[in-house]
């Protein structure tokens, strides 16, 4: 058992050294500018008010957690922080404690998470082939699944992950009366990273500003100009903590996957 468990150990780092060099330059922005309106403020250790990416998720703050993932997943090539200027001074130290070597740029974001979208995409690198954009707040995405959407997007040009409902969905009219009630398995529920090949996602941000197109995530600026998007199913566990409840829900998954990893190791 033990050497069985070794064999796969090799393999699989065989397999993340081959893509880390077979794949094209991949360029992650992460989004971090929020306020956090619905879980308000929080004082830090210095007395300054931060938001909520600095908040403690299982022993460390969110957007560390969020950043480790893409660190240790071997398909980026660079990191791009999207930040609050106010909170700058708190990155340094922070990456430096952890160890995080792959982010090259912290810029400051913008007013809607479109303009922040936008700075990142003009701080990559000029070998970006593919631009991965993340929200700072979904910690609990793991690099195997940054991993799965990037094969889709590299294969097909643009792709995001996402979840399949569960609920039955209804669209209104006015907010209040049902209108019509779509096919269950025809609606998903997307979330980050979204992936695209940087040429196109460039013309969908520049036709989107020109157009003052207003779109809640970057896959609606591509999908206006016609290009296909992949979904990639990655289960329901990527949060994006919200609210103080949000928490709660993303310590209890985190101490899921420890059992079932311990589970596995016996």
């Amino acid at each position: 058992m033990q050497i069985l468990e070794t064999i796969n150990t090799v393999t699989r780092a065989i397999e993340g050294a081959a893509a880390y060099f077979k794949h094209p330059f991949t360029s992650a922005v992460i989004l971090a500018g929020g306020i956090g309106s619905r879980m308000k403020t929080v004082e830090h250790t210095d007395s300054a008010a931060v938001t909520k990416q600095f908040l403690a998720l299982d022993g460390e703050p969110i957007i560390l957690r969020t950043i480790r993932m893409f660190e240790e997943c071997p398909i980026v090539d660079e990191i791009i922080l999207v930040i609050r200027e106010e909170e700058r001074a708190l990155y340094p130290p922070l990456l430096s404690r952890a160890g995080i070597k792959k982010v090259k740029k912290i810029v400051p974001g913008g007013e809607t998470r479109q303009d922040s979208a936008y700075a990142g995409l003009l701080a990559v690198d000029r070998d970006c082939a593919f631009i991965a954009i993340h929200d700072g707040a979904r910690p609990l995405i793991t690099p195997e699944q940054i991993t799965a959407v990037a094969k889709e997007a590299y294969r097909i040009g643009a792709a995001a992950a996402a979840s399949r409902v569960k609920d039955t969905v209804k669209i209104t009219e006015d907010a209040a009366y049902v209108k019509e009630t779509p096919d269950r398995a025809q609606v998903w529920a997307a979330s980050t990273p979204q992936m695209f090949k940087v040429e196109e996602y460039r013309a969908s941000v520049y036709l989107g500003r020109e157009k003052k197109l207003s779109v809640t995530d970057d896959c609606g600026l591509v999908e206006a100009v016609g290009f296909p998007v992949k979904l990639v199913d990655i289960g329901y566990q990527n949060l994006k903590i919200t609210t103080r409840e949000d928490l709660y829900f993303a310590e209890a998954i985190l101490k899921m996957r420890r059992e079932a990893e311990d589970a596995a190791a016996k």
